[in-house]
C-alpha cells in the first residue's frame, strides 16, 4: 500500500487513526485505574460488611461499576424489595446508600447527603461496590423510589 492510496481514501484512514487514539487515551487509564492496588485500612477504619456473617446465608454482592452501572444495581435491589447497605468506593471517595424494602431511605457520598450525594454516586463511572443484604423491619419505612431519584437525577444531567 502506497501513501497516494492512502490520501485517496477520503480521510477514512485518517479518521480510522484518530478513532484509535482517541480509543486509547480513554482506554488505558481506564485499565490502569481497574488494576490499582487497594489502599491499607487504618486501624480506625470500621471492619468492612464482608466480614461479618451474612442474612440467612445470603452472600453479599460485589462488583466493579465498570461492569455493571449503579442505576441498574438500584433497580435490581429495588425490584427485590431489598434491604441493606450498598458501599461505593472510587478512589479515594466513599459513600454509602441504605435501602429498606427497595426505598432509599439514606445516602452519604463525601461532604453530601441524600440526593446530592446519590446525584454524585450515579455520575461515578469507575469504582467498586458491595452491597450487605439485612433482614427488614417489621415496621414500614419512609424512603425514595429509586424511579423517582433516576428520574431526577436524569432531569438534572439534562439542564447542566
Amino acid at each position: 500500500m502506497n501513501l497516494d492510496h492512502i490520501y485517496a481514501m477520503d480521510g477514512r484512514f485518517v479518521a480510522f487513526l484518530i478513532g484509535v487514539a482517541v480509543a486509547s487515551i480513554v482506554t488505558i487509564p481506564a485499565l490502569l485505574l481497574t488494576f490499582r492496588p487497594r489502599r491499607n485500612r487504618r486501624e480506625s477504619d470500621p471492619p468492612l460488611p464482608i466480614h461479618q456473617a451474612s442474612f440467612r446465608g445470603i452472600p453479599d454482592m460485589a462488583g466493579a461499576l465498570q461492569q455493571l452501572a449503579l442505576a441498574d444495581l438500584l433497580q435490581f435491589l429495588a425490584q427485590g424489595a431489598h434491604t441493606g447497605t450498598l458501599r461505593l468506593d472510587s478512589g479515594r471517595r466513599t459513600g454509602s446508600i441504605r435501602l429498606v424494602q427497595g426505598l432509599v431511605t439514606a445516602a452519604e457520598f463525601r461532604r453530601d447527603r441524600n440526593l446530592p450525594a446519590l446525584f454524585q454516586m450515579l455520575s461515578l463511572e469507575i469504582g467498586d461496590f458491595h452491597f450487605r443484604f439485612e433482614p427488614p423491619p417489621t415496621e414500614s419505612v419512609r424512603g425514595h423510589e429509586v424511579v423517582d431519584i433516576l428520574m431526577l437525577w436524569l432531569a438534572a444531567k439534562e439542564d447542566h
